[in-house]
């Protein structure tokens, strides 16, 4: 039986007045479709995450809590005493630390008409799943390393130093500001520390332009500059991954957030809201201390501990016992085949530190490649070209870095690690073993979980009059747990690395 004439649609009018062609021609649709799989783009590595022990608490506590004799060596009294003396006693120093352990993880959902429609082809809940645990590791491995919950120092008032060339800035005054980003900062766009400012008057000129430089905050592995007229209202002109900026112009508006190598990774996703710049704010912390992370690998490298062993902003507890060393924008540099700088602010300080030698150098591609340059660069430096069957036909080039020798510690070799998570112009010596006796540390560091990467499906649901409400199955994939570093001490940071 035929369809009313009323019931048949320009769609079905358009699709008969197409078969009907003189013959049949490559227009007239009679083709199949050669639909390969579905293709997935996105990496997943996540080398930090692979190394991190993780740990089944034993208990419920809001708080992995662990106890520490802490180094009280140049504390000692004389050994010598004479004879017919008592020794004197040795000093004793014991410290509780805590990590508070929080919940991570993400959520996906997959609706029943895309289920229908993908029949034959992909199961999108499947894919849904899969997708989503891609990213509840990245974003692990993130946290793991750039999560923290105290605020950020407030940066110094930034230094100006004028130049007549090189940029377009006139004879105005110019008021730049500054503030810092910790790692989940940089990947999430949660917040920037509190901010200052300095202003400079150029008297003449038209060609002129400015360069920035702020003192080192420990833990910021990004700072947001800005710039204004007048001091009060101000404009984002740029993010960088080194404490120092160059300004070329004067700006009446947000500038668009960078993008390339030098920050290959920055969010732009700014207080949760997509495609929108840092904002300024000399009052108060600006999202720096995220409440609802635990503080990561970075954090604990750079945060004081109060009397309870909880991490604070540096300088309002008791100083950090790990190394750091800020390059304010300096180039790594070469000196007797080695890198000057992991030498003499890396190896040397941790050799006199704890008299051993760290695991392995944490840093970004960008700066292994530097390391790569500047020591196969050298005319000091011995290349072998190796050639296969063909001799000079097909010669390799190209080469890498692959460890340091650790001098200060007797001639160690230490392995260079390139971690994604870790921005531009952070280099982390990291120490995976305290030769200590007695020490008693299974894991230096350790990801101690309450529950560890479990999926949760909340069934069909639905939201009425939103594209995508359903009938839908929705989930999650988390965990809930706390980073534990017993051994910062045995741990360097190597900030502002230009």
């Amino acid at each position: 039986m035929s369809a009313p004439l009323e019931n048949v649609t320009q769609e079905t009018l358009d699709a008969i007045q197409k078969a009907q062609t003189t013959g049949i021609l490559t227009g007239t649709g009679v083709y199949s479709y050669d639909l390969s799989g579905l293709v997935n783009l996105i990496p997943v590595h996540t080398p930090f995450r692979d190394i991190v022990a993780r740990v089944k608490s034993t208990d419920g506590n809001p708080y992995a809590v662990w106890r520490a004799i802490m180094n009280t060596t140049n504390a000692q009294p004389d050994p010598s005493m004479g004879f017919d003396y008592a020794a004197n006693e040795v000093i004793f120093a014991e410290q509780d630390f805590q990590a508070k352990y929080k919940p991570t993880g993400l959520a996906g959902m997959a609706t029943q008409d895309a289920f229908d429609l993908g029949t034959g082809y992909a199961d999108p809940f499947q894919v849904a799943t899969f997708q989503t645990l891609n990213q509840v590791i990245i974003g692990d491995d993130r946290k793991l390393l750039g999560a923290q919950s105290f605020a950020l120092a407030r940066p110094a008032a930034p230094t100006i130093v004028q130049s007549a060339t090189g940029g377009t800035i006139g004879a105005v005054t110019v008021y730049v500001g500054v503030a810092a980003r910790t790692g989940s900062g940089y990947y999430y766009g949660s917040g920037n520390s509190q901010g200052n400012s300095a202003s400079t008057t150029f008297a003449s000129g038209t060609a002129n332009s400015l360069t920035a430089t702020v003192g080192a905050v420990r833990g910021a592995v990004a700072y947001d500059w800005f710039q204004s007229a007048n001091g009060t209202t101000w404009y984002y002109y740029s993010t960088s991954t080194v404490n120092t900026i160059q300004m070329t112009k004067v700006i009446a508006a947000n500038q668009a957030l960078p993008t390339g190598p030098t920050v290959p990774d920055l969010t732009s996703n700014w207080q949760g809201t997509l495609n929108t710049v840092p904002t300024f704010n000399a009052a108060a912390d600006n999202g720096s201390a995220n409440a609802n992370d635990y503080d990561g690998f970075m954090a604990t490298l750079s945060g004081d501990y109060n009397s309870a062993g909880q991490w604070v902003q540096p300088g309002t507890g008791t100083a950090n016992p790990s190394t750091f060393k800020s390059l304010d924008g300096a180039a790594l540099t070469l000196s007797g085949g080695s890198v000057a700088e992991i030498e003499n602010y890396v190896f040397l300080p941790l050799w006199n530190a704890i008299k051993s030698s760290p695991t392995a150098l944490m840093m970004n591609a960008q700066q292994a490649q530097e390391i790569a340059n500047l020591v196969l660069g050298s005319s000091s430096a011995t290349t072998f070209l190796n050639t296969d069957q063909s001799g000079r036909i097909s010669v390799t080039a190209g080469g890498r870095v692959g460890e340091i020798v650790n001098a200060p510690a007797g001639g160690i070799t230490v392995p260079i690690e390139v971690h994604t998570s870790l921005p531009p112009g952070t280099i982390v010596a990291r120490t995976d073993r305290v030769p200590f006796p007695q020490a008693n540390v299974t894991n230096v560091l350790e990801y101690r979980n309450l529950r560890d990467t479990a999926q949760f499906d909340y069934g069909v649901s639905r939201v009425a009059g939103v594209a995508g409400g359903g009938p839908r199955r929705e989930f999650e994939i988390r965990s809930v747990g706390a980073f534990v570093n017993r051994a910062p001490v045995a741990m360097a940071t190597l900030s502002n690395v230009g």
